[in-house]
């Protein structure tokens, strides 16, 4: 058996200069004894060190634990010296003389961080770049997208004459009525569903679902419905949502490098219609701006507020069939227009607080001499 060499020669960088000190080694069963010219001696656990280099030079960080906290770096260039330690401290030797110290934590915040670059790329980034051309945008591009995403709806194409006359009148009466001229020419479309819902598209089609028609009790529930999706279309918030998730699709594009993910973000646009993506600061501003729209036509704002509650009280009931009843028919189809979440109230509430703020102004009844209840749709 060859008896391990146990003394070698080296250099110590002492962590203050970039200076190194010549150091004779002596290698033992659970130490490596350096002494330093001068004849002072130090020595360093096996436990304590950590190899940074296994291919001559040899090089090994021993951490000072001293108010400082300096980091000691010995070299040796003598060929033997790697397995000899190896060979003189096996159990210590074999727990620290790893080719990369890998810190756990470094690592951690490193993905954190390339996370949140990631998200602020795919959120922030498209709205930012959205909302500075959206206004920029013409209306004429705009109706183009708005009948390339109505295309995807199977809307009635002979609805009811009488129906299709009030809804378009008050939609009429609602433009005139606003204060800035707007270049947008509203039109109305009747999807034959029993889903409750209106949805306004880019450029000016609105889609009212039968299902909503069939709970509203006069033209004002109408009126408030229509002046509210109105809004979305002056503020432009039907072509911003639309835009932030085509932009949102084309840098992860970039990302993957998959041409499909565009075209499959635009099919998704046209199929459903919570890709619109309204936040709550949207749905408040089309809101508040609907029920002025309301007042300056002269239509009792109450109307909006009425079929908002019929709305929310819908929902709620739709959310306790899906307690009762996972597996009732058609229900995970049904879109929600408000929002079972706690703003819906908060919502109804700023509305009512608008209306009554507004009291002393004065409406003319929509229609008196025609009755809804008698045209609108029936089960």
């Amino acid at each position: 058996m060859v008896n391990p060499k146990l003394q070698f020669s080296g250099s110590l960088f002492d962590g203050k200069s970039a200076q190194k000190q010549p150091v004779r080694i002596e290698l033992t069963p659970y130490h490596i004894v350096l002494t330093i010219p001068g004849g002072s001696t130090v020595s360093w656990p096996y436990s304590d060190i950590r190899w940074t280099a296994e291919t001559i030079p040899f090089h090994i960080e021993h951490r000072l634990n001293t108010p400082e906290e300096r980091l000691e770096t010995l070299v040796v260039e003598d060929p033997d010296f790697y397995e000899n330690c190896r060979r003189i401290a096996p159990d210590d030797f074999s727990r620290t003389a790893t080719k990369n110290s890998f810190n756990w934590k470094i690592f951690s915040a490193g993905i954190l961080i390339l996370l949140l670059f990631f998200y602020a790329a795919y959120k922030i980034v498209p709205h930012y770049f959205v909302d500075q051309v959206v206004d920029k945008i013409p209306v004429e591009w705009e109706e183009t997208l708005g009948d390339a995403v109505l295309s995807a709806f199977p809307v009635e194409r002979n609805p009811d004459p009488k129906v299709i006359a009030l809804l378009t009148n008050i939609l009429r009466l609602l433009k005139q009525s606003k204060v800035e001229k707007t270049p947008y020419n509203l039109k109305i479309f009747i999807l034959p569903t029993e889903k409750i819902n209106a949805l306004a598209l880019p450029g000016g089609n609105i889609i009212v679902f039968e299902g909503l028609l069939k709970i509203a009790d006069s033209p004002e529930e109408l009126a408030g419905v229509l002046a509210h999706e109105a809004q979305h279309i002056f503020l432009k918030h039907s072509t911003r949502g639309i835009l932030r998730n085509l932009a949102s699709g084309m840098l992860l594009t970039l990302v993957l490098g998959d041409a499909n993910t565009v075209m499959e973000s635009a099919v998704s646009i046209a199929g459903q219609l919570n890709t619109l993506g309204f936040s709550r600061k949207m749905e408040t501003e089309a809101d508040i701006k609907g029920v002025e729209l309301m007042l300056d036509a002269k239509i009792n704002p109450q109307g909006m507020l009425s079929i908002f509650k019929k709305l929310l009280k819908e929902e709620l009931k739709l959310e306790e069939n899906k307690k009762n009843s996972s597996s009732s028919k058609g229900m995970e189809e049904v879109f929600s227009y408000l929002s079972t979440h706690p703003s819906a109230k908060s919502r109804l509430e700023n509305l009512e607080n608008q209306i009554n703020k507004n009291s002393e102004k004065y409406w003319i009844p929509l229609y008196p001499n025609s009755n809804w209840n008698e045209i609108k749709p029936r089960d």
